[in-house]
């Protein structure tokens, strides 16, 4: 879907200029307009080359085109809708919940500082923004 400029900067202040997610501030250029209920674009594969790639291209067809209304988009930074993906918004939840220990695991940086105190994974539930926001904009 592509957005006029009103219709992008509406969708931008449709949480006070926060991305839906982490609630950061969203600059005015390079944020994304993310499906909360993704629409799967189709793809066309290649032939194999020689190397064993292929090349993909988006064939601009959805899987769900029902999904692609404004109602389904939220504003997101980069690294949130990124990270999001195709998840709906429960698995994206579960998601960052894992992440410390996925961190603890793989990474002997993320260890060192929490031996050392430098970090302190808390057990707090995963709040998005738009919940926040929303709730606040409900009791006013």
């Amino acid at each position: 879907m592509k957005l006029t400029p009103k219709q992008r900067a509406e969708l931008r202040m449709k949480f006070g200029g926060r991305c839906a997610y982490c609630g950061c501030e969203l600059p005015e250029k390079g944020w994304h307009a993310d499906h909360v209920e993704a629409v799967f674009r189709e793809w066309d594969f290649g032939p194999r080359r020689a190397d064993g790639t292929r090349r993909t291209v988006a064939t601009g067809e959805h899987r769900r085109p029902e999904h692609e209304v404004l109602e389904n988009l939220f504003p997101a930074c980069a690294p949130c809708n990124l990270f999001k993906a195709t998840f709906p918004l429960e698995t994206f939840r579960e998601q960052i919940a894992e992440q410390a220990e996925r961190a603890r695991q793989y990474s002997v940086n993320f260890r060192t500082a929490e031996r050392f105190r430098q970090i302190q994974v808390t057990a707090s539930p995963i709040v998005f923004w738009f919940e926040r926001y929303q709730q606040q904009e409900g009791a006013a």
